[in-house]
């Protein structure tokens, strides 16, 4: 039962990252002087979900790797990083901690005056969930039969 929800977390994460690697080769800073049109911003709505839902992939992959590798979460993010930075599965624990921040700005705030450094930051640690991906499949390819 704990390898399925391991291999359907694996699934989901790689669904979400799919999703958000298309967004992100789309990717045009933000330019806050411009007066964009509805089209114009659906493109940075989307790829504003995408990263949400990428953050959320990847987090409750790591919380369900962790039940699947030591049978027990961690009560904290940071626990829970700093397991996975052992494994080698992520670049720095706190580049994490400012991808759930970074997360917890995209999902709760709307402040135009920010948008242009939230999509730029957006960019850049989605950039980092894609390299720590390729970590991230070779571990699952080596440590279960998911792939």
């Amino acid at each position: 039962m704990q390898k399925n929800l391991i291999c359907q977390a694996y699934k989901d994460l790689e669904n979400s990252l799919k999703l958000l690697e298309y967004s992100l080769s789309k990717y045009e800073p933000f330019d806050p002087t411009v007066v964009y049109n509805f089209e114009d911003l659906e493109y940075y709505d989307s790829l504003s979900f995408r990263f949400e839902k990428a953050v959320e992939a990847i987090f409750y992959f790591f919380k369900t790797l962790e039940i699947y590798l030591y049978g027990e979460s961690s009560d904290t993010y940071r626990k829970m990083l700093q397991r996975m930075e052992k494994l080698n599965l992520i670049k720095n624990l706190e580049i994490y901690m400012e991808i759930k921040i970074l997360r917890n700005k995209v999902v709760h705030a709307y402040l135009p005056e920010k948008l242009e450094e939230i999509y730029s930051n957006v960019k850049q640690f989605g950039d980092i969930l894609l390299e720590d991906f390729i970590k991230i499949k070779k571990f699952i390819k080596e440590e279960t039969s998911c792939l």
